[in-house]
């Protein structure tokens, strides 16, 4: 009777066991799985720290397509990667910023820029400003003291073997021609001498005028023959292809100067200006 009691007993204990061996399969199949699982993240992700590491360059995307397996994958493995995929886009966005650099640096390569311009300036006035008067004439109203401004220009183009200056009353006529002026010299100090031929620049030569009450070599300046009108002046400087002006003399008139001056100019080249206003008052 006891020994009955203990077979059922037994037998009454084995559909347990059996769910307990069972349940314990299970999980270790699950956890077989689970484990498995991973592994496979586990690969992609290294797909995706090999996109990491190769985050200079452009494997950005190679990151991309492991971050893409990994999210696949199961847990914390997965996401871990994905945040590695990140970096790497990250690298390659930095690495398009390099490039962005790079691009704006070229531009200051360009901008090296080269001599100075040939253009005409003064320190005595600027550009559609009056006149100082004491280079106006001495014949009317307020009185100048007839003396020329100090001028300095540019080198001129290539192929320059002299300057001249010319000053002309707009539209016309010619007050001022100063011709050969050596190719070097790129400045005229205040007053240059009332002479033929001028100690400085050192071989120029100048017009002789006869106009507004002014007989003599040289600077005429600014001289307005209408009351309280405004008149504008213009100092041009030209690029001459030759050393001296030929066919002129120290009787030359500026109108003719300035004629002959024009028929030398460095090819393409049409002069430099600077140009002033003064006005005569009763």
């Amino acid at each position: 009777m006891h020994l009955s009691k203990q077979i059922e007993s037994k037998t009454a204990r084995r559909p347990a066991l059996l769910s307990l061996l069972a349940l314990g399969g299970c999980l270790a199949a699950a956890c077989s799985s689970s484990d498995g699982a991973p592994s496979n993240p586990g690969g992609a992700g290294a797909t995706a720290s090999a996109g990491m590491g190769a985050s200079a360059g452009s494997a950005g995307a190679v990151g991309s397509a492991g971050a893409g397996v990994a999210g696949g994958g199961a847990g914390s493995a997965g996401s871990g990667q994905a945040g590695s995929a990140t970096a790497g886009a990250g690298g390659a966005v930095a690495g398009a910023g390099g490039g962005v650099g790079g691009s704006s640096g070229a531009p200051s390569a360009g901008g090296a820029g080269g001599s100075a311009a040939f253009a005409l300036t003064s320190s005595a006035f600027k550009e559609g400003e009056e006149i100082p008067l004491k280079y106006k004439c001495m014949n009317v109203n307020p009185k100048g003291q007839n003396i020329s401004p100090p001028l300095s220009w540019g080198p001129g183009p290539a192929g320059t073997k002299s300057y001249a200056v010319v000053l002309m009353h707009v539209p016309s006529p010619e007050h001022w021609v100063l011709w050969d002026i050596p190719p070097n010299v790129t400045a005229l100090p205040e007053n240059i001498e009332h002479v033929a031929q001028p100690a400085v620049p050192a071989g120029s030569k100048q017009s002789l005028a006869n106009l507004d009450g002014f007989n003599g070599s040289g600077y005429l300046g600014p001289c307005p023959q209408t009351p309280n009108s405004k008149q504008s002046y213009k100092f041009t400087v030209y690029a001459l292809d030759v050393e001296t002006v030929p066919g002129l003399t120290a009787t030359s008139s500026p109108t003719a100067a300035a004629t002959a001056v024009k028929a030398h100019l460095v090819a393409g080249s049409q002069g430099v200006s600077l140009t002033g206003t003064q006005i005569q008052t009763p």
